[in-house]
């Protein structure tokens, strides 16, 4: 039983272990939990069957039952809406979020930190030191596991070999540098006139890419105040103080000004696939999607995210969600729950999990898996979304903003008109300070 249970049914359990042990398998009631997820598609699939698999085993030998539930990509947004309304009848007893929807996951009531499930000691089958760091850190505020990390990505440069070699550049020796993805870009554009028929880079800065160039710089580095929102409250940019967004934005001009830069992203999956530019900055959780459109078109790979300067030591961010667990006021469920979330983050799970979608391990023995180890082997593109992952400095992390819809608006409309050509780097310089902060003091204003 549960340290949460009350004291007199403990006793009791106590006093009837020799004759009658008291395990999760042997309730009398089956217990059901309502999961949602995000997963769609190929990854749907693969979460379905997961989700399955525990029904099978683990669930049905503990009178476990899950109910997956896709909710679209709009989970952090439905459980604000229930926790506004104090719907706590209507919360699912887990969901996959988003890391940045941590700062407003940690405000409900309902909200069981997994930092406290862990201390409690109870039915522990994923060790808290075997989950990877990088990860641990990606979900966690003021020093505390907030929730379970599940499916982490990692942002990579993907690049078209044989265009590479057509146009004169080393296919085995990718751009290292902004500046170097500069020079690639000059060389790979085509042009009919003034009309460009085939660009050298296609990526839309938005929020996620514009805080790992923040982050990477130097050892490490934060975009706001209090260690990027994770050591209390953001209230501020910083990165216009340290130099590092000044920094950054002048070595982005140099792409903007190679002639071969696409800023917006339209169907870059497939636009790729076709071979309308050379480069993208992408997911590694994209990687099976390339894999299936490109076939055997042409030769492609992955490289790590160019840096800004190329003394950067700092790496890159995590990417994905994580598993929150809800109490609706039934503790079996939230034992079960727990069960549940500490099964997607077992070796074995990740393994089948990652292999299947192009995610990245959370679980660091998952690398001790016989099927990840061939996966690794067999997939060099993916081994290189790893590698870069666990040589990046765990503190380089997307910020915990709260009102990151807001920021990623600001980042992305000021990057495009930037990447257009209709505004100059200073202007862009100040419109992102200014914007971001305004929108930051906004809500410490409403909310303290």
């Amino acid at each position: 039983m549960k340290m949460r249970k009350v004291m007199s049914v403990a006793l009791v359990a106590a006093m009837c272990a020799t004759m009658c042990p008291i395990t999760a398998s042997a309730k009398d009631d089956n217990v059901t939990i309502e999961y949602w997820h995000t997963m769609a598609g190929v990854n749907g699939e693969a979460m379905e069957t997961i989700v399955n698999d525990f029904n099978e085993t683990v669930g049905k030998e503990k009178g476990i039952t899950v109910k997956s539930v896709y909710q679209g990509d709009d989970v952090s947004e439905k459980l604000k809406t229930l926790a506004q309304a104090n719907d706590t009848k209507n919360f699912p007893n887990v969901a996959q979020i988003v890391c940045s929807g941590i700062p407003s996951a940690i405000n409900y009531e309902q909200l069981v930190k997994v930092e406290d499930l862990y201390k409690e000691g109870q039915d522990i089958t994923v060790a808290q030191e075997d989950l990877d760091e990088h990860a641990v850190r990606a979900v966690s505020y003021d020093g505390e596991m907030i929730a379970m990390p599940f499916n982490a990505s990692s942002i990579l440069l993907y690049y078209n070999k044989t265009m590479f070699e057509e146009a004169g550049l080393d296919p085995e020796n990718p751009p290292a540098t902004i500046a170097e993805m500069a020079d690639a870009c000059s060389k790979l554009v085509e042009k009919d006139g003034d009309n460009v028929t085939r660009y050298g880079l296609n990526v839309a800065v938005r929020r996620y890419q514009f805080v790992n160039w923040i982050g990477g710089q130097g050892d490490y580095n934060f975009v706001g105040d209090n260690e990027g929102g994770r050591a209390g409250m953001m209230t501020k940019l910083t990165c216009d103080e340290d130099g590092t967004l000044d920094k950054f934005l002048t070595e982005w001009e140099k792409v903007i000004k190679s002639g071969g830069y696409k800023p917006t992203e339209d169907n870059i999956n497939e636009e790729f696939a076709m071979q309308l530019f050379g480069m993208a900055v992408m997911s590694s959780a994209r990687i099976g999607t390339i894999n299936s459109l490109v076939g055997d078109n042409f030769e492609w790979g992955t490289a790590p995210l160019p840096k800004v300067d190329a003394n950067d030591k700092g790496g890159t961010a995590i990417g994905g969600s994580c598993e929150a667990i809800f109490n609706k006021g039934d503790e079996d469920q939230v034992d079960a729950s727990w069960i549940f979330t500490q099964y997607l983050a077992s070796p074995e799970v990740q393994a089948k999990f990652d292999s299947a979608t192009g995610y990245l391990p959370v679980n660091a023995k998952t690398y001790d898996e016989e099927a990840m180890a061939t996966y690794l082997e067999e997939n060099l593109n993916y081994k290189v979304a790893v590698d870069q992952m666990n040589a990046s400095n765990p503190n380089v992390q997307e910020p915990f903003d709260i009102i990151n819809w807001e920021m990623d608006e600001v980042i992305r409309n000021n990057m495009e008109e930037f990447g257009n050509g209709n505004q100059d780097k200073d202007t862009t310089y100040n419109n992102i300070v200014d914007q971001c902060d305004e929108k930051l003091a906004a809500y410490v204003r409403a909310n303290g």
